[in-house]
C-alpha cells in the first residue's frame, strides 16, 4: 500500500504510454490518477484528494506541459505539488537550462523518454508528498 498523500498523476496524451505508466505504478502500490492534457490535469490537481506528485509529459493537446506549470504558479496549494517532467524533448535541453526551468517553475526532477521503469517509480516515490504516519501510542 503506497503511503503517499494523494495519488500520482500522469499527464500524458499518448493512451499507450499512459496505461503502461499508470499500470507499473499500480502494480508497485501506488494509487494513480490520468489526463490526456493539461487543463484536465489542472481540474485534477485542484480537486480532493490532492496529487502527491505529478508526472507530465510537455507536448500535450489543448494546453502543454509549460502552459499548466505557468499556470501552477499562481496557485499556492498546486505549487506545492512536486512536478517530475516526463519528455522526449528533454536532450536539447543543457543541465543548466534544466535547473533554471527548474527554478522558475517549481520542477522537482527531469526524466527522459524512453524512461526506465524502476528509476521512473524512484523518481516518483523520492519527491512524493508523502502521508503523515500515525503516532502509535501517543495520547491524544
Amino acid at each position: 500500500m503506497s503511503l503517499l498523500r494523494g495519488p500520482v498523476l500522469i499527464v500524458e496524451d499518448d493512451p499507450d504510454i499512459r496505461e503502461s505508466l499508470q499500470h507499473f505504478l499500480e502494480i508497485h502500490g501506488h494509487l494513480v490518477r490520468a489526463a490526456s492534457h493539461g487543463k484536465e490535469a489542472l481540474e485534477v490537481m485542484g480537486r480532493s484528494p490532492r496529487p502527491a506528485v505529478v508526472v507530465l509529459d510537455m507536448s500535450l493537446p489543448v494546453m502543454d506541459g509549460h502552459r499548466l506549470l505557468t499556470a501552477r504558479r499562481t496557485d499556492e496549494a498546486l505549487r506545492a505539488i512536486p512536478i517530475i517532467i516526463l519528455s522526449a524533448g528533454l536532450a536539447g535541453m543543457s543541465p543548466r537550462d534544466r535547473a533554471l526551468y527548474a527554478s522558475t517553475y517549481g520542477v522537482a526532477a527531469f526524466l527522459a523518454k524512453p524512461v526506465e521503469p524502476m528509476r521512473l517509480l524512484e523518481t516518483v516515490e523520492r519527491h512524493a508528498v508523502r502521508a503523515e504516519a500515525p503516532t502509535a501510542g501517543v495520547p491524544v
